[in-house]
């Protein structure tokens, strides 16, 4: 049997190879003109303190992005040195390439005294707000749904793009399923972002399967040996992705077929690769070093090389990507900071492999900040030997919700900003706000009007495009 062919993804994307293929700058609602042509937005999820990013107070665990001199008042002006590990940790053997030697917030545009102003300081509502521009208190649970349109519904209904040109990609299989598409009646899941969580990728072959649709050739993939040993390892990864992974929507990703073919086509370069290379390969030398010498990838590092994957096949306008590893630190401190370093290091990657890639070089806005951030007292849980111990959130003190955010593209006026004068009825902070950065996010892709007013109509205040940061 042949193995599966694969078609040419951009023209069956259909709208995303269209809107990939537009020139020159794109003006938005009060006639700024952007060069970028995307925005994409990393979350660096579970939680992230200014105190150990920008301030350095445990050592320079972001040197790719911020260096290693601290970047907030009070903190020093020398050298902060390697992370501090506590003596006795066990950490892993991490593979890291060297940190560069000009960091990316001398590129970019770095607020480094952004407010998450409103709402819990938690999961699902903090990549809520980030999604939406709508400070919220949702639940936990894959089914909430946000009052207010997505970026992704946004900026669907309003181009007629593919679900291909609208991505969110995240490692955690759960409940960040829920931002794909809002509540709203106007929008919905007919406006839905495409969604991967890189380990459960074959729940997006299920569907084309089952519907009938398309035939997958499965002769071609790796093979398992049918021994006692490897059907019972079997069955035991079988039993955890049935109980971790959710059920795969067709109704929501696969509703055109043209969507369906270029998806067929995309997870077969993956799953038709027997070295699995294709699915997280050695050479993007992020990870932890196993015990047969190769490289195992986190979560984040799986969720970084597949949202390149998808950059590169696909040249989505829009893609939110939920990092976390540095989530650990409920009750790991220093897992924490290791968390830190490899989000570092991956970001790096991502926006080098941005800069490195035509069709997304000089095209793409990047902007990356925390989730939100981490409460400012220890909680008790595992205390180390040089006194530290885990750090919640969603208590909503300062550590909560003081946070940055670094804008890199070629719209942003490079420097460290940190304005205290910025004033919109209702805002209490006088900073700029997470809610701004969803605001100019959508002002690049020429929908800031469209969100501003939307969420105006349910009684929300709207985000501020961050105008301090753009040239």
């Amino acid at each position: 049997m042949k193995t599966l062919s694969r078609r040419n993804l951009f023209r069956a994307a259909g709208g995303a190879a269209a809107g990939a293929a537009l020139s020159g700058s794109r003006t938005a609602f009060g006639g700024r003109a952007f060069q970028a042509k995307r925005s994409v937005i990393v979350s660096i999820a579970g939680g992230l303190r200014l105190s150990e990013s920008l301030g350095m107070a445990e050592g320079a665990t972001m040197p790719n992005l911020f260096g290693r001199v601290p970047l907030v008042a009070g903190r020093g002006d020398a050298d902060a040195g390697d992370p501090r590990i506590a003596p006795g940790y066990v950490a892993p053997d991490l593979v890291l390439p060297a940190a560069r030697r000009s960091p990316l917030f001398a590129q970019g545009a770095l607020v480094s005294n952004l407010r998450y102003a409103e709402g819990v300081p938690g999961h699902l509502q903090g990549a809520g707000c980030l999604t939406s521009g709508l400070y919220n208190d949702l639940d936990n649970r894959e089914d909430a749904r946000l009052a207010a349109p997505t970026l992704f519904e946004i900026h669907r209904r309003q181009t007629n793009a593919s679900a291909l040109d609208a991505w969110y990609v995240s490692n955690v299989a759960g409940f960040y399923r829920a931002l794909q598409y809002s509540g709203h009646p106007e929008f919905g899941k007919d406006f839905a972002g495409s969604w991967v969580s890189p380990p459960s990728t074959a729940n997006a072959i299920v569907p084309l399967v089952t519907r009938g649709t398309k035939q997958i050739r499965l002769d071609d993939l790796p093979v398992v040996r049918d021994t006692p040993e490897s059907n019972r390892a079997a069955r035991k990864l079988r039993a955890v992705l049935d109980g971790n992974t959710p059920e795969y929507a067709p109704d929501v990703l696969l509703s055109r077929p043209e969507d369906s073919a270029a998806l067929e086509d995309y997870w077969a370069t993956i799953y038709g690769d027997k070295t699995y290379q294709a699915f997280f390969p050695d050479a993007v030398g992020i990870g932890t070093r196993n015990a047969n010498g190769g490289l195992d990838a986190t979560g984040d590092g799986l969720t970084i090389y597949h949202a390149e994957r998808i950059l590169q096949a696909f040249k989505p306008s829009v893609m939110v990507v939920s990092l976390i590893d540095v989530d650990v630190c409920h009750d790991d401190f220093n897992g924490y900071l290791i968390g830190q370093r490899l989000a570092d290091a991956l970001v790096a990657h991502l926006w080098d492999f941005i800069q490195s890639t035509e069709g997304l070089k000089d095209e793409t806005a990047l902007f990356v900040l925390p989730e939100h951030g981490r409460q400012l007292q220890f909680n008790g849980q595992n205390s180390d030997s040089l006194g530290r111990s885990g750090l919640d959130h969603g208590g909503g003190d300062d550590g909560d919700r003081d946070v940055w955010v670094l804008a890199l593209g070629p719209d942003f006026r490079p420097g460290v900003h940190a304005p205290t004068d910025i004033e919109q009825s209702g805002r209490g902070s006088g900073r700029y706000e997470t809610i701004d950065v969803v605001a100019t996010a959508a002002e690049i892709l020429g929908h800031g009007d469209v969100m501003a007013s939307t969420l105006g109509g349910l009684g929300a205040r709207p985000g501020l495009v961050m105008e301090r940061i753009l040239r």
